[in-house]
């Protein structure tokens, strides 16, 4: 009777310890998920259900041809051409709720433009809250470079290196995060900065062991960490050949992102 009893007890512990893993993750991952927001992340997957990058391309980064303009093209996010465009927060914010700035609806010649065009910029007005509102204005000022390290700076170098290196197609847009990776703890890919950064990079030795090997000790080493970042589909590459320097201006770039929000506390680049 003894032996049963234990083998049930052990039966039941096993059950309650499943049950407790299955209901306890999505927890976790919902906190996570929350935890590790940010405006950039919430603004460019708004725009992406709003229709936004089927005239503007994928993150703004190059638009659709015009039909109606030869030569023309709806205008991308990045690449300077912002600056035709709008010259602060407060054009932004109009271009995004009218389809156009005040400026240029009282100019003449940008009126003949829009009149010539097929493809017209929609108004959002009337489906758009204010956090939504301040979220589409966040993703397309860092997404175009209003929002950016000043030029030459070592911020700036790292930005340019984790560019080159494509970091950001797994990373997001700037290292804001949140792209999906199956079989994760948290489900999706940490940011550059933010509650899981902070979490995953406790120092500027542990950044530098992530880019060097791919991983840390304090998390393959643990008996649960261990686990998810076997499974997990995404696995961050080694990058050995690495210099210091750059490493260094990886470094400074993440913390800058850190200081100012993700970029969204810089002043606006100027030209």
């Amino acid at each position: 009777m003894r032996g049963k009893r234990l083998q049930w007890l052990a039966g039941a512990t096993l059950i309650l310890v499943a049950a407790a893993a299955a209901l306890g993750l999505p927890a976790a991952r919902l906190y996570w998920k929350v935890g590790a927001s940010n405006p950039v992340r919430r603004g460019a997957a708004l725009a992406r259900d709003l229709g936004c990058f089927s005239c503007h391309g994928e993150l703004g980064r190059s638009g659709i041809p015009d039909p109606s303009a030869e030569g023309k093209q709806v205008p991308a996010w990045g690449g300077g051409l912002w600056m035709m465009y709008v010259k602060d927060d407060a054009e932004v914010r109009e271009f995004i709720l009218d389809g156009v700035s005040r400026r240029r609806a009282a100019s003449e010649s940008a009126r003949e433009e829009r009149r010539g065009a097929a493809v017209a910029m929609p108004a959002y007005k009337d489906v758009l809250g204010k956090r939504e509102l301040d979220d589409l204005v966040a993703a397309f000022e860092v997404l175009c470079g209003m929002k950016r390290p000043s030029d030459d700076t070592a911020e700036e170098h790292g930005y340019q290196i984790a560019q080159s290196r494509q970091c950001f197609s797994c990373h997001a847009p700037v290292g804001s995060g949140g792209l999906p990776n199956p079989g994760s703890f948290t489900g999706f890919v940490p940011g550059w900065y933010g509650a899981d950064f902070r979490d995953l990079v406790r120092s500027r030795e542990e950044f530098e062991t992530w880019i060097r090997t791919g991983t840390i000790p304090r998390l393959a080493n643990h008996p649960v960490a261990s686990v998810f970042i076997r499974r997990q589909r995404l696995k961050m590459p080694p990058y050995r050949a690495m210099t210091s320097a750059e490493l260094e201006e990886l470094w400074s770039y993440a913390s800058w992102l850190g200081r100012t929000g993700g970029g969204l506390k810089a002043p606006s680049r100027s030209y």
